[in-house]
């Protein structure tokens, strides 16, 4: 067995008091030193047998996720055309689902060929810095986000409102930095009647500042890396489907039940802004109780009450806005319960897109309450365009990321807007405003 360094050191120490001869010590290194070499050898052989293996395994979970993959773009293109081959995707034609995923695959995945396609359509490729718009040139993967040509905005936008009850009501403000400060009429003019020879009073409309603040928000995910122009259209449908109906859905949490949290980003919607009236909700003039703190003890005559609240200048666009099973437990069962609609009515209502309750259309959006609580604001009757303000400080944008999936070989899609949902038509202790809505009774 050879020495050890201890040993080594010790016959060095000899050669000094004549106890060892230099050859004898010079043996001891080379034994330690050839089995220091053999050690090494092995160790190497066994890390790089493991790395083989872990590589192994990698492309083997790659090439796993890539055929999923696959499967999930040839699945998701199956339902884009109907048996008689009509479009049935989620843009407004075959064409721009197909220019949108060459954008994202020219934009995000570099891909020149795809840029080329696009620029021979013109439709040409820009991104931002600090907010202003400069031409990408040839560099498509420099620093910036990638702003979506304006020919794909509207087609955004209508997927976005497409699933965005908030959205697709409220009243869009565009914005021109990242605080505005928007006018709400508070009074007109007054009438008067002066005698003969008298000069009538002025008068002057009085407004209100409401003040908006835009934040930036952001939705990621990803794709394979390897996809090219050929799989554009079904990169435009599941890309344009899953930023559409992202930001949707987070609008609709934020503008209905926004409390100032981090959770909605900081924003107040509907139900916040009512509740910040006054601590006493029966105080709030927008707020009706309701009979019952369960959804099986509200009455007709709680609906008929908030209707009676709502201010006769908000009727025209007035909406009901609540979630499907509200709708279905609530208000559906109550219709039948009056009596009056047969069953090949109540089924047609059933299948109808378009709902409606005493008179007044129903938005179901799922970010209103699906179980009932207890002092819980289940409903909202109102006229967002008079009472909600969506600023919109920059359309989306998308940017990409190579390193966060690295090692799964994706590339990361990052959509961004920046938004300022506002609510200011909740009324106060004194009148109800254009947006009113019916609360649970305390327990």
């Amino acid at each position: 067995m050879p020495a050890t360094l201890e040993q080594i050191a010790e016959a060095v120490g000899d050669i000094k008091k004549n106890m060892a001869t230099r050859s004898e010590v010079i043996k001891l290194i080379d034994e330690r030193v050839e089995e220091d070499k053999e050690k090494q050898a092995a160790e190497a052989k066994e890390l790089a047998d493991n790395t083989l293996s872990a590589v192994a395994e990698l492309k083997k979970n790659q090439d796993e996720f890539a055929k999923q993959l696959r499967l999930s773009l040839r699945s998701h293109m199956s339902t884009i055309r109907t048996p008689s081959g009509m479009y049935n995707g989620c843009w407004g034609d075959l064409e721009t689902a197909r220019n949108f995923g060459l954008f994202c695959l020219a934009s995000v995945y570099g891909n020149k060929k795809a840029a080329e396609l696009l620029e021979s359509k013109g439709i040409p490729l820009a991104r931002f810095t600090e907010d202003k718009e400069k031409a990408m040139g040839e560099d498509v993967s420099s620093t910036g986000g990638l702003l979506v040509p304006t020919e794909f905005i509207p087609n955004l936008i209508l997927l976005i409102e497409k699933y965005g009850v908030f959205r697709r009501n409220a009243l869009e403000y565009p914005m021109a930095a990242d605080s505005a400060v928007a006018p709400k009429l508070t009074s007109g003019l007054t009438v008067y009647c002066p005698g003969a020879g008298v000069a009538p009073t002025l008068s002057d409309a009085a407004f209100k500042p409401v003040g908006m603040t835009a934040k930036k928000w952001m939705t990621l995910t990803a794709l394979d890396s390897e996809l090219n122009e050929d799989a554009a259209i079904a990169i435009g449908e599941i890309m344009g489907f899953l930023i559409g109906y992202a930001f949707a859905k987070k609008e609709d949490e934020v503008g209905f039940l926004g409390d100032g949290t981090s959770t909605y980003f900081g924003h107040v919607g509907i139900t916040g802004a009512l509740r910040a009236v006054d601590a006493t909700i029966a105080n709030i003039k927008s707020l009706f109780v309701g009979t019952g703190d369960l959804y099986s003890e509200l009455v007709l005559a709680d609906f008929e009450t908030l209707m009676g609240t709502l201010p006769e200048y908000a009727e025209d666009d007035a909406k009901w806005y609540c979630s499907k099973y509200f709708f279905f437990t609530v208000m559906a069962r109550l219709a039948l319960a009056a009596g009056g609609v047969n069953a090949t009515e109540i089924q047609m209502n059933r299948l109808a897109k378009q709902r409606f309750w005493m008179g007044y259309p129903v938005e179901v959006t799922q970010a209103m309450p699906k179980v009932a609580a207890a002092s819980q604001i289940c409903a909202v009757l109102g006229n967002l365009k008079l009472g909600a303000y969506m600023g919109d400080r920059r359309k989306l944008t998308i940017d990409r990321s190579t390193e966060a999936y690295f090692t799964t070989d994706q590339i990361g899609f990052r959509g961004t807007e920046r938004v300022a949902p506002t609510i200011h038509g909740v009324g106060d202790t004194t009148d109800a405003g254009p947006i009113c809505a019916l609360i649970t009774k305390a327990s």
